[in-house]
């Protein structure tokens, strides 16, 4: 094939969403996920209950929107995702995009088994009787117990609801003692096996064409769990007790708002819940046309994310309500956090409403639909990487994506597992929880201190016709860093060694979610120095300096597209690089950008830099290329 005819090849088969609509339900999709139902509900109960909202929406506000604007706009402006956009805008950070990449993968591995338990309590809620009702002789000991009104606190205390122990006993089959010798971690659970496999088919079937394909099953998938929400929000409302689980809820316990451990929750929550440094905001960012109005969907994407929030504790709570007000035992009795919400407190909750059988399928096929829309964005990241960093396997995109995909699945293997909870829980707890803090710090310190405010704020009026206000450059360059820095030096201080429960686990184990945790964040100092190393030791062909902007960048700013080039792979070597310069290139990306817009836009593109000056902050006083400076990509 002709050099003439490969950028058209490349440029096409990236794709584009196919409207508005589609990333919108995509990001919601991927910020609104089994954490707002699950973990949000409870850090409001356990720290504040409604006081707590008033540390989340400072923070959503300070930390959270600006964040989520900066990522989509980057990602928007770049065309590329979240490994390739560093290395035009900020060649020497190109780490942080690796560090994204690899935490996303990681995150993806486990994530899906979380969904497997979903898909595993969706099909056993087709039983004539819901296991979990009753103590079963196969996987009940003399321990078990049904809760009902005639329990005593002293048998509730002492013994295992048949909830708790079908959780540990029979779907995860747990080894009580917890992790033994390495390697050791028991048999596979061939059911829980069986509906991983299925889980990994159905992702690979919607993405199989990339956005193509995930574009339109978000239509069903983002939307069917509001659906859910709202009929089992006018259920729950209308219960006996529900008031009292609202009470428990919201009810304000001001003297937290001196803790500050419950801000610190507070901002984690934000920040978790949005998706932010993972990535995934970025890559669906990639897929906007140039003009897209992506300031006013991230406001929105973080509005239904905080009103999800809370609808989905409503639910909750009101439904834990009944469920206590059934039993007639205190609410905190039935209330748990995290899996155990999911998979044990509310499928009580559930058995005691009219038509167990019903709500149970709906809830766990919700719950198996908020986390697809997750999975979607967090594998998609790792495809887009690959694909943006070896062009030509675009060709093979569902040949690569089904490997990825098998890659996966076998890597989640040891999750399912008898031990597989412990090992689950480890690689949540170091793979997913500081290293995504230091790589948002990293983030936020490239982009405004180092690739500059002014210069990211011009690209934004290159974009978007408007410069950002002093609302966004005042967060963006003080007040996000410094809570975020913040936030990281008191996880840092307060930081103790995770166990599961009352069980501890092993040295090993902590050595190994050590090296979950180092393998992301030691990408971003290891690519600072290979950049310099490379170039000012001559060991790479690229003229441009790690430390700018690349000049396809600046020139897709300026609206000068003689020399831009964008979407090539950062291992693209010198020789190949001139053939990517070609008058086809050129007219195709005239022609993405141009056509179409009004002649006011091209002014504006073509006249950003020399417009709307104001003081220069520190970092963006950065050498620019050159006219004659070629866009070579570094490494």
């Amino acid at each position: 094939m002709s050099s003439t005819k490969k950028p058209l090849r490349e440029e096409g088969e990236r794709g584009h969403w196919g409207s508005r609509v589609e990333f919108l339900l995509s990001c919601v999709g991927f910020s609104v996920g089994l954490g707002n139902v699950w973990r949000f509900p409870f850090l409001a109960y356990e720290n504040g209950g409604g006081a707590f909202l008033i540390p989340y929406v400072i923070l959503l506000v300070l930390v959270g929107k600006p964040m989520y604007f900066m990522e989509a706009a980057l990602g928007q402006f770049g065309q590329v995702g979240p490994l390739q956009v560093w290395v035009e805008m900020l060649p020497c950070a190109v780490g942080v995009g690796v560090a994204m990449v690899i935490i996303s993968l990681i995150v993806a591995i486990y994530y899906n088994v979380i969904m497997a338990y979903c898909l595993f309590y969706l099909f056993n809620s087709f039983r004539s009787v819901l296991p979990w009702t009753v103590c079963n002789p196969e996987w009940a000991d003399e321990r078990c117990f049904v809760r009902n009104q005639n329990s005593t606190m002293e048998e509730m205390e002492m013994r295992q609801t048949s909830e708790e122990q079908y959780w540990e006993r029979k779907v995860l089959d747990i080894t009580p003692t917890g992790l033994g010798e390495p390697g050791d971690l028991g048999e596979i659970k061939l059911d829980l096996a069986f509906f991983l496999l299925v889980s990994w088919l159905v992702v690979l079937l919607c993405l199989a064409k990339g956005v193509k394909s995930s574009g339109k099953v978000v239509y069903f998938s983002a939307t069917f769990p509001y659906l859910v929400l709202l009929v089992l929000l006018v259920l729950g409302l209308t219960l006996p007790g529900a008031g009292d689980g609202l009470y428990y809820l919201f009810v304000p316990k001001w003297e937290k708002l001196a803790s500050f451990t419950v801000w610190r929750r507070a901002a984690g929550q934000v920040f978790f819940s949005l998706g932010i440094s993972w990535g995934g905001i970025i890559m669906f960012g990639s897929y906007n046309k140039f003009t897209a109005r992506v300031h006013i969907d991230a406001h929105i994407v973080s509005l239904i994310d905080f009103l999800t929030s809370l609808l989905a504790s409503i639910v909750i709570f009101s439904a834990l309500g009944h469920s206590a007000h059934q039993l007639g035992v205190p609410v905190e009795t039935v209330a748990k956090g995290g899996q155990g919400l999911a998979f044990v407190a509310y499928p009580e909750a559930l058995s005691h409403l009219p038509a167990p059988h019903f709500w149970s399928v709906i809830f766990f096929l919700m719950l198996f639909l908020l986390g697809l829309d997750s999975e979607f964005a967090l594998f998609e990241t790792v495809m887009v990487a690959i694909f943006d960093t070896f062009p030509r396997l675009r060709g093979q995109k569902i040949g690569v994506t089904s490997a990825m995909c098998f890659m996966c699945f076998l890597l989640g293997l040891p999750c399912i597992t008898q031990s597989g909870q412990y090992v689950l829980d480890l690689m949540d707890t170091y793979g997913a929880s500081i290293s995504v803090m230091v790589i948002a710090v990293a983030e936020m310190i490239a982009i405004m201190w180092g690739y500059g405010a002014n210069n990211f704020c011009k690209d934004l009026q290159a974009m978007l016709g408007f410069y950002p206000g002093l609302y966004f450059k005042v967060c963006w360059v003080i007040i996000s860093p410094l809570l975020l820095i913040i936030i990281l030096v008191a996880a840092l201080v307060d930081w103790t060694k995770p166990s599961y429960g009352p069980i501890p686990y092993p040295d090993w184990a902590h050595g190994v979610g050590m090296v979950l945790t180092i393998i992301s964040v030691i990408q971003i100092p290891i690519w600072f120095i290979v950049t310099l190393i490379m170039r000012y030791t001559r060991l790479s062909s690229c003229n441009t300096c790690p430390l700018s902007c690349t000049q396809a960048w600046l020139d897709r700013r300026e609206g000068d597209l003689s020399g831009m080039v964008t979407n090539i792979s950062f291992l693209e070597r010198k020789d190949n690089f001139h053939q990517c310069k070609s008058n086809s290139k050129v007219s195709i990306l005239h022609s993405k950008y141009f056509d179409g817009s009004s002649d006011s836009m091209k002014k504006n593109m073509t006249s950003s830099t020399t417009t709307s000056s104001i003081s220069s902050y520190m970092g963006t006083m950065q050498p620019e290329p050159g006219p004659e400076r070629e866009s070579n990509i570094l490494i």
